[in-house]
């Protein structure tokens, strides 16, 4: 079955990304959770204890995320165009962050800081997925069905500190 661009499911794997990253490199997670009330659907991976050598690949985990799910096929999409666009629409507020400047309409994002940012998530972070993507569908799958996950339950679904 294919996942929806924008569905829940989408939305989960997207913050998914960011907790597994934000881990892999030995940060601290404290929760991932829709956001309640929000009419979006918005959901958020609450990262901390990220040391700001880390902060950039953490903020391109979503990304990452979404691209890795594109070029596995597991997305329903047709237009490649508007792929591109849509998954990196997503990660406007990421890419603020792995700028390290905030964007308005009158200083938007450069080419190359959008390059750079593409660049990182595609070659440097997406990657990592190969090593946990089996028990990140068990992430994803618990967060769609509980709305929300605390920290300590995300590292047990992914073995972090177990031996393969």
């Amino acid at each position: 079955m294919k996942i929806t661009i924008n569905s829940d499911e989408f939305k989960a794997w997207h913050e998914v990304g960011h907790a597994t990253i934000c881990l892999h490199m030995g940060g601290d997670l404290d929760c991932i959770e829709f956001l309640e009330g929000d009419a979006r659907g918005f959901a958020v991976a609450r990262c901390c204890d990220v040391m700001p050598d880390m902060e950039r690949s953490v903020a391109c985990g979503g990304y990452a995320a979404e691209f890795y799910l594109v070029q596995t096929g597991l997305v329903d999409w047709v237009d490649l165009q508007e792929i591109s666009a849509t998954v990196l629409g997503n990660a406007w507020r990421d890419r603020q962050e792995f700028a390290g400047r905030t964007v308005t309409e009158d200083n938007d994002f450069t080419k190359e800081e959008d390059e750079e940012f593409v660049r990182h998530a595609t070659q440097a972070v997406a990657p990592i997925f190969q090593l946990y993507f089996s028990r990140m569908q068990n992430v994803v799958s618990e967060l769609l069905a509980a709305r929300k996950i605390d920290g300590a339950r995300v590292k047990e679904l992914l073995q972090l500190g177990i031996p393969p």
